[in-house]
This record gives C-alpha cells, sequence and structure tokens, in this order.
C-alpha cells in the first residue's frame, strides 16, 4: 500500500519541475507515489516530466490539455492510491526528513485525518527567505481556515478519503482554490495534527509582483461569501455548525485593502484609486488609518525580511503609496497616519537592522507612542 502520492500539476516550469521532484528522490522515505499532471505545457516540462517516470517507476505522468491549476490537481487525485494525498506547486519541494517525519506523527496520532506542517519561503536561487514555523495547536482549524488561506498547499498531507468527501478543487475559481477546499475540509470536523517545523519550502518569486490583483480579489470574494453557507459539494455527514455571525463585509474589506496594495505597489495608481471608490461605496466601506496597515501582505511586500529586502521596501514603494492617499479624499493627518502604518513593519525591522538592542528600544517607544494615538483616535471619529 502506498503511503503518499503526491500530486504535482506542472506548467511551463521544467527547471523548478527538476528540483521539485530530485527533493522528492532524495526523501529517505520512500513508499511514496509522484503524479505530474503536465497541464498543456509549452516548454519542456513533458519531456523533464517522462524522463523521470522513465528512471523512476513511482512517478505517474498525465498530460492533459491545458485546463487551469485546480483541473490539474483534480485529475490528480482521480489517479492517486496512495492513502494520504499532498499538493505541490511544481516549483515547491520538500526539505530533507520531510516524509520520514510526518509518517512517524500519523503512526502516533492515528486518530488524524490531516497534518500540517511549517513551511520556508524561498526565492528564485532557494535561498530562504523567511521561516514560518506552525505556531497553531492541533484540533479543529475552522477559526483559522475562515479568516484565511492556513498555508500553502504542499505543508498538508489529507487522506484520500477525506479529500474525496470535500469535494473537487473549484475550477471556476482562478486563484484562492485552494482556501476554498481547506474550508471546507475544516466545515468537515476534521481535526488537524500540526508539526511545528518547517519540512517544505514554498516558493516566493518575482512573477509574483505581476499577478493581477483584482482577479485574485474577485475569486476572494467569491470564496469569502460562501464562508458562513452550508456548502452542497461535501459529501461528509458530521459538519460543524456554520457560524452565521462571520462577517462577511469586513472580511472583503481586509481583502480590497490587500489588493490595492498590490496594484499601487505595480504603479497602478489610477486603477487602484477607482477601485478603491466603487468598492467603498458598494460596501459602504468606513475606514481607520490601521486598516491600511493590511495593505503590508502576502500579496505585496510582508515576506521581504531580509536587510536588502526591508531597504528596498522602504526605498522604492512608499513615493507610490502616498500619491496614491493624497488622491483620496482622507485628511492630510489620516493620509499620514496610513502610510505610516503601511510601513511600520519593514520600518520596525530596518530598526533593528541598523540599531540591534537600541532598535529594540526605538520600536517600544514608537509602540507607546503610536497605540496611545490610536486608542483615542478609535474613540473619536473616523474619517
Amino acid at each position: 500500500m502506498i503511503q503518499f502520492s503526491i500530486i504535482i500539476p506542472c506548467y511551463n516550469q521544467a527547471d523548478w519541475l527538476k528540483i521539485c521532484i530530485q527533493a522528492l528522490q532524495n526523501q529517505t522515505f520512500e513508499n511514496w507515489e509522484a503524479i505530474i499532471v503536465d497541464d498543456g505545457s509549452t516548454d519542456d516540462s513533458g519531456y523533464v516530466a517522462d524522463n523521470f517516470a522513465e528512471n523512476d517507476k513511482r512517478i505517474k505522468v498525465i498530460h492533459q490539455e491545458n485546463q487551469g491549476l485546480s483541473a490539474a490537481r483534480n485529475t490528480g487525485v482521480k489517479n492517486a492510491v496512495g492513502s494520504w494525498l499532498n499538493f505541490h506547486d511544481s516549483d515547491d519541494y520538500l526539505l530533507p526528513g520531510c516524509l520520514d517525519l510526518v509518517n512517524k506523527q500519523m503512526l502516533n496520532n492515528k486518530e488524524f485525518e490531516l497534518f500540517q506542517v511549517g513551511h520556508e519561503l524561498v526565492d528564485e536561487k532557494n535561498n530562504v527567505i523567511h521561516t514560518n514555523l506552525l505556531t497553531q495547536p492541533s484540533g479543529n482549524f475552522l477559526v483559522q481556515a475562515n479568516i484565511g488561506n492556513p498555508g500553502p498547499p504542499l505543508s498538508f498531507f489529507i487522506q484520500k478519503n477525506t479529500a474525496f468527501d470535500a469535494g473537487e478543487f473549484d475550477t471556476q475559481l482562478k486563484s484562492a482554490e485552494d482556501w476554498d477546499f481547506w474550508i471546507r475540509v475544516a466545515k468537515m470536523a476534521v481535526q488537524r495534527f500540526t508539526i511545528r517545523e518547517a519540512l517544505v519550502a514554498y516558493r516566493y518569486t518575482s512573477n509574483s509582483m505581476s499577478r493581477n490583483p483584482w482577479r485574485m480579489y474577485e475569486n476572494t470574494v467569491e470564496v469569502i461569501k460562501r464562508v458562513p453557507l452550508n456548502d452542497n459539494r461535501i459529501k461528509h455527514n458530521s459538519l460543524l455548525e456554520i457560524n452565521t455571525d462571520y462577517d462577511v463585509k469586513k472580511a472583503i474589506k481586509v481583502r480590497l485593502i490587500q489588493a490595492l496594495g498590490l496594484n499601487i505597489m505595480q504603479g497602478n495608481l489610477d486603477e487602484a484609486l477607482n477601485k478603491f471608490n466603487t468598492e467603498s461605496i458598494k460596501y459602504n466601506f468606513h475606514y481607520h488609518p490601521i486598516d491600511f496597515r493590511q495593505m503590508n501582505s502576502f500579496m505585496t511586500f510582508k515576506n521581504m525580511y531580509r536587510p536588502e529586502d526591508v531597504k528596498k521596501v522602504l526605498t522604492d514603494y512608499p513615493k507610490l503609496f502616498t500619491i496614491f492617499f493624497v488622491k483620496t479624499n482622507f485628511s492630510s493627518d489620516f493620509q499620514k497616519k496610513a502610510c505610516y502604518y503601511v510601513f511600520e513593519f519593514h520600518l520596525k525591522n530596518s530598526n533593528l537592522i541598523k540599531y540591534h538592542f537600541l532598535g529594540k528600544i526605538i520600536n517600544r517607544v514608537l509602540d507607546v507612542s503610536v497605540n496611545s494615538k490610536k486608542n483615542r483616535e478609535e474613540n473619536g471619529v473616523k474619517s
């Protein structure tokens, strides 16, 4: 019986695919299969995949016309024979010893249907940008899943039968399809076992900055609207009670601000302003300066931790955000505070990098000052 089915959709990523498969072959735990779904690639991805399969019988390759990431994952699931499923993107990879450690935890915790591990964020050269340790406790994770995507797909290992019960990945979603899937899993009252260590590598590339923020926004809004509803795609009988108090409007506002951050970062200021005004009127949003802290998100520069990245953020982007806020109807005082909150994380990191221990003191003084002002503002009228 095969323990792990590693499902790897691939579209025009031949070089990354080599790293992905080699990392899998280097695992000390050998009872796995890899299902590479070549989703209509026009580069050498199909050839690379076939070459691996010829030399390693654990690797299967399925060639199909381009149908998108969700359809490729669904193809992989339908062809998997392992007890547990793991969803890669073809530019991700497992760290040494991952499968062995996860398997041992599965043997010791047989009541769990879902396991999640921490992950490293790596760049194009496999340099570690940041290590994300998994700090959430084991158990039900519906609340966390409702807030936002609980982790990259390859950080999860799910029982095949449980995945079938949750339903397929939604092929109509062009992003957030994995978040939609994990929400359904959480609604099934599935218990998640968390492994703190970073055992997988999730790649963050310069292409991430070229994504379409409004396509991502529209897809995440669709997922958010589904959160408080019963979902007929779920085949499992014992569902959790759905939280009808879930604040859809608040969640949409967060996603709007995150999408705005990427749009501004890309230099599309007029587009960002038009979308901001349109959506704010549509949902009757009201704002406090601290709301715009969400512009520092996974879509923009939240993952930029290294000294050179922090310097780049504080050098290249404040001017763009300042121009955006100047074009809004907010007061000049509101604009300054909003810009501060956008870059607060990186300003503090810069202080630590430059001044070390003294930087901690500077940041504490800054916190006291800013939080005092914030508390006074929240008791008054918001802009």
